[in-house]
């Protein structure tokens, strides 16, 4: 307890500079542009610090408890554990910002779940997303990529709570990377800058954050994977721009995540193996190249429609 508050009150210190700085330090600048782009990024930067400070002290306890304890994990406590940590840094970040933000955050992240009108948007997407992720799967069978592989499930009790499992997870890891990256990072930046360009940049942050411990490999040996993630971001994005609703975009993340989480629970089909398969092709969907440019029609379509409403909405004004 007396570290979080010694935390939060550093914090507090910390991201009052933005502001001091962009008040008096940068006046030569072009004049507000620059100083209301450095108010807003300046304190996801300081976070983002803080998080690195805080994972430096964490992760040496955690090992010295389970020495197979990772805040770098893609999966299981690992994964909670850093989700946590980011949440605990954005709730600081918010309480010491302006209320309306805060307000704004509770509003699009949590209070939607009081009502129910959620649900059917939600599952719209969830269903739309998941057979578009299903469809690209029997493309590939289709073209002799995938191969059927007979598998022997025992329908019991125990494979019904791995399934349960699987949709709980799948539901909850959607609903705080959406948390995080729509509805805070973006929002954080589309105070000074365009959607469309507070998108990439919120989308450039998703994609870095899925390789902590070595986020600049996703744009050097692993750039497909890098590429697959940031254009994936970029679409959860544009979906909330043109809905300005987080469980859409949850929707359609849980939608293409809960494909492969059946997947690993009932492998009925299986790639082939890396050398028998196309440079375009890969058993990671989000390296594969063809799955990119689907991502990139879409993308194009969504951006599309996006400057189409803006200026519609100018034109009425």
């Amino acid at each position: 307890m007396f570290l979080a508050s010694s935390q939060a009150s550093i914090l507090r210190k910390l991201y009052a500079l933005p502001n001091f700085l962009g008040e008096n330090l940068i006046p030569t600048l072009p004049p507000k542009k620059m100083q209301k782009i450095w108010q807003v990024t300046g304190p996801i930067l300081l976070s983002a610090l803080s998080i690195l400070i805080t994972f430096i002290f964490v992760q040496p306890v955690a090992c010295w408890l389970d020495p197979t304890f990772s805040l770098f994990a893609n999966r299981g406590i690992g994964k909670i554990g850093i989700t946590v940590l980011v949440m605990w840094h954005i709730f600081l970040l918010l309480f010491n910002c302006d209320k309306k933000l805060l307000y704004d955050f509770w509003q699009t992240n949590f209070l939607f779940f009081k009502k129910t009108d959620w649900i059917k948007p939600f599952f719209l997407f969830f269903i739309v997303f998941s057979s578009f992720h299903a469809l690209f799967l029997i493309a590939l069978y289709f073209t002799g990529c995938l191969i059927y592989t007979p598998v022997q499930i025992n329908y019991n009790l125990s494979f019904a709570i791995k399934m349960l499992v699987g949709v709980i997870a799948t539901f909850f890891l959607a609903w705080t990377e959406e948390l995080i990256f729509r509805g805070t990072v973006y929002k954080f930046f589309v105070q000074a800058l365009s959607p469309i360009t507070s998108a990439v940049f919120a989308s450039l942050i998703f994609m870095l954050s899925h390789n902590l411990s070595n986020p600049l490999a996703l744009v050097t040996i692993d750039w497909k994977l890098g590429a697959g993630l940031f254009l994936l971001g970029l679409l959860l994005n544009l979906i909330f721009i043109l809905t300005g609703k987080l469980y859409t975009g949850m929707g359609a993340h849980a939608g293409l995540v809960f494909v492969k989480v059946f997947l690993r629970r009932i492998p009925f089909v299986a790639f082939l193996p890396p050398e028998q398969l196309s440079f375009f092709i890969d058993k990671d969907l989000r390296q594969s190249l063809c799955f990119h440019l689907a991502f990139i029609l879409v993308d194009i379509i969504l951006i599309i429609k996006i400057i189409k409403n803006q200026k519609r909405n100018l034109s009425n004004n």
